[in-house]
């Protein structure tokens, strides 16, 4: 329970931590969704504010562009209205309401008829329409005699009483389309003044403007029945015709339909009238001014135009939510993209799909918790063994280990005389020796994996560690060892003794068996300067490309090598070094030998 109890407690802890952190990272997997969908969201409304303001002023732009039409609309009658809008004190003015005198009675084309017959006498006529049939009949008789001069007169005396006199439009148009139509049956007209009479309009030298026949037959539409004005303007176009006068506008504004007034309400700012079909905007005369618009196409227009400029893809597109009145900044415009939509279903999976992570880390910590707590138990009955097993044998082979080799260096001298039993105590030592560094590697190994090496720091002179390492070479070999220093006079480390005899022991030992040549050449070259470089080569057989990424592993040897040994050599070098803030490389290796890089930290 000793041992239990911090791992437990330990791992209680990790779990609240991740608890909270998966907790934690909850909340940010949902801040993100919903900064995404914000971002997506306010980036629509960004393009959407864009497209109302370039709305609005395309709009403006419409309507200045229409400010010549509508004053040239209301000054001439035969002006095209269509499409413009204006409204003065509450009163439409265009489109043009056309209205008509109610009833299907035709006085004034009976008068027509009865002038174009030459009956021109009305006994209850008085005033100056009286005078004015008078002036007619002169102006027949003069035509009817063929007298050319008294026609002129005539006609010079009927416009200039039509210029000082006013007659009822629904005498005085009928009687005037009458009396050009017998003139122009006569042959005699100028086509100038005839052109005049029914399209331009006249002047006098008083500046006294009398308007054309067409023009005063559409302004004062109001004061005949439907049949008449059909049947008057009827008369006024085939006139024209045969005068040379234009004529399609008259038409055009004779058939207009009745559009009627258009109930668009009090316009107090820019407005989308009629569910986007006007254009309305107030005038600083008071006046309302407007323009017919196809909302549709100028949506399409507005959508290339930002797709030109690269606000929207391929796909994107602008709509207008239904409405019947709003005003031009607040147009419901919205933008519809497959690209946005895409991102926000990508934001909220990508949330989910974190979130179901997050879940099944929760539960994969909460089983593995639950594993570790029972691995951790055998794991550490396990180690315990392995331990006590290692430490327990590896000192009980060193007694009887030192006691061999002191009893075979005594044999050794005892029979130096005999040459049959000379090599028998040197092979026992060298065997002794090989076995004894065995144990020391495996203690060490096992001592420094427990992380229980305590730092024993002392100077350590680096020649004498290379030279305790060439006699272990010699003994390793059984044969001659050429050995080479460069650099090692008067350098010295601060580390601990035996383990820093021990990395060369172990480096020196493999040099010395796994090698065929004799004599066995080993080379050991340092390099002083701040970290301090060690460098051992030799002239073995080298290690094949395919065991180098293992070479430092612990307990691993070279495949199809007989050498004996324990795989830990190499392995306990590493740690070594890593103690000593250092590390080991395997720098070159092949047929002519290995060499090995020693960098010891700045420490040591």
């Amino acid at each position: 329970m000793r041992l239990r109890a911090p791992i437990t407690v330990a791992l209680l802890a990790a779990l609240l931590a991740l608890g909270f952190g998966l907790w934690s990272l909850q909340r940010i997997f949902g801040r993100e969704r919903a900064d995404a969908l914000a971002a997506i969201d306010g980036r629509r409304l960004l393009l959407a504010q864009y497209a109302t303001t370039s709305l609005g002023r395309a709009l403006q732009a419409r309507l200045e562009g229409a400010a010549r039409d509508i004053a040239a609309a209301v000054a001439d009658p035969l002006a095209p209205e269509d499409g413009l809008y204006l409204a003065r004190d509450g009163d439409q003015v265009l489109p043009r309401v056309p209205r008509a005198r109610p009833g299907d009675t035709t006085p004034a084309r009976d008068l027509h008829r009865r002038v174009g017959a030459g009956e021109v006498v009305d006994p209850s006529a008085e005033g100056p329409w009286a005078e004015r049939l008078a002036l007619a009949a002169r102006f027949l008789d003069a035509l009817s005699v063929g007298d050319d001069a008294a026609v002129e007169q005539a006609v010079r005396a009927l416009l200039a009483h039509r210029v000082a006199f006013r007659v009822a439009a629904e005498r005085d148009l009928p009687l005037m389309i009458a009396l050009l139509e017998r003139f122009v049956a006569s042959g005699r007209p100028d086509p100038t003044l005839l052109r005049s009479l029914l399209h331009d309009g006249l002047s006098d030298r008083q500046g006294n403007r009398l308007a054309g026949l067409q023009r005063a037959l559409l302004a004062r539409r109001e004061v005949f029945t439907v049949p008449e004005f059909t049947y008057l303007s009827g008369r006024v176009s085939a006139l024209s015709v045969a005068a040379g006068a234009p004529v399609d506008g008259f038409d055009a504004r004779a058939r207009s339909a009745m559009v009627g007034a258009l109930d668009v309400g009090p316009v107090d700012a820019p407005t989308l009238a009629l569910g986007g079909r006007w254009f309305l905007s107030p005038s600083p005369d008071g006046a309302v001014r407007g323009v017919a618009i196809d909302a549709g196409a100028m949506l399409a227009t507005l959508t290339v135009e930002m797709r030109d400029r690269g606000l929207l893809g391929p796909e994107d597109a602008l709509s207008m939510a239904p409405f019947e009145r709003v005003a031009a900044d607040g147009v419901p415009l919205d933008v519809r993209s497959p690209a946005f939509a895409a991102a926000g279903a990508q934001a909220i999976g990508a949330w989910r799909a974190k979130t179901a992570l997050a879940a099944v880390c929760a539960v994969l910590a909460v089983l593995l918790a639950g594993v570790a707590v029972g691995a951790q138990a055998r794991r550490q009955r396990f180690l315990e063994l392995k331990s006590d097993f290692v430490s327990t044998v590896s000192h009980e082979l060193r007694t009887p280990l030192a006691s061999i080799r002191v009893m075979a260096e005594t044999l050794e001298r005892r029979l130096a005389d005999l040459p049959r039993a000379r090599d028998y105590p040197t092979r026992i030592v060298r065997a002794a020796d090989a076995l004894g560094l065995m144990v020391e590697n495996i203690l060490s190994f096992n001592r420094i994996d427990r992380g229980r090496w305590v730092a024993r720091r002392e100077p350590v002179a680096l020649a004498a560690a290379l030279d305790a390492a060439h006699e272990h070479a010699c003994v390793a070999a059984g044969r001659p060892v050429t050995w080479r220093v460069d650099g090692a006079q008067g350098v010295t480390l601060d580390g601990d003794p035996e383990l820093i005899t021990l990395l060369f022991q172990n480096l020196a030992r493999n040099a010395a068996r796994y090698n065929d040549r004799d004599p066995v050449c080993i080379t050991v070259a340092v390099t002083r300067r701040d970290p301090l470089t060690v460098t051992v080569r030799d002239n073995g057989v080298g290690i094949p490309v395919d065991a180098r990424r293992q070479l430092f592993t612990a307990f691993y040897r070279v495949p199809g090598r007989d050498a004996r040994g324990s795989g830990l050599g190499l392995a306990l070098c590493r740690r070594i070094l890593a103690l000593h803030q250092g590390r080991i490389d395997l720098t070159d290796s092949g047929p002519d030998g290995t060499t090995f890089t020693l960098r010891f930290g700045r420490s040591a």
